[in-house]
């Protein structure tokens, strides 16, 4: 990156921090590409990705005003980026290995008995942690947790704007 490329995008983030939407909108258009590409090459899905890049400026529009327009903004979205994947792949291999922990104690009578209290003391802390939730949020909540679906079919499915969906979406998380 040229020095003129960078001092337009450090003057794009500072005019950002201060609630130009139309300079967040740029920032959007030139980053997010390159996240979704890196994304996809971690193994995650285009919708994913893009979900995943959507939460992102999401993120950083609500959070704008800590914005240090002398630090690598690329850097900075990169950071975030690596710990959104690094929570997907944390969430998906507990997911996992709750599975084939039923799974093999499914067959075993007195793994029966234990697997179903396992399950429902699962279902006890997820509803715990989802019971002081807004209406939508704990809808929303629950179908990325027990169905897995994505922002995208949940916004669907719900009727709503991808924006508002990726409020409630980072909200909820």
């Amino acid at each position: 990156m040229n020095t003129l490329d960078s001092q337009i995008i450090t003057n794009l983030v500072f005019r950002t921090k201060s609630g130009d939407r139309k300079a967040f909108s740029n920032l959007c258009e030139l980053f997010s590409p390159k996240l979704i590409h890196i994304a996809k090459r971690m193994s995650v899905s285009q919708e994913d990705a893009e979900g995943l890049v959507q939460e992102i400026f999401i993120l950083i529009w609500e959070k704008r005003e800590n914005l240090n327009p002398d630090f690598s903004f690329n850097t900075y979205l990169l950071t975030i980026l690596k710990s959104k994947l690094y929570k997907k792949v944390k969430s998906e291999a507990r997911k996992t290995a709750n599975q084939k922990y039923a799974i093999q104690h499914l067959g075993q009578e007195s793994g029966i008995a234990e697997s179903e209290v396992i399950h429902e003391e699962l279902n006890m802390l997820s509803s715990k942690a989802t019971e002081n939730f807004p209406k939508q949020q704990k809808q929303i909540s629950l179908l990325k947790g027990l169905e897995n679906l994505t922002a995208c079919k949940i916004a669907s499915k719900l009727g709503l704007s991808k924006g508002t969906m990726g409020n409630h979406f980072y909200q909820a998380e």
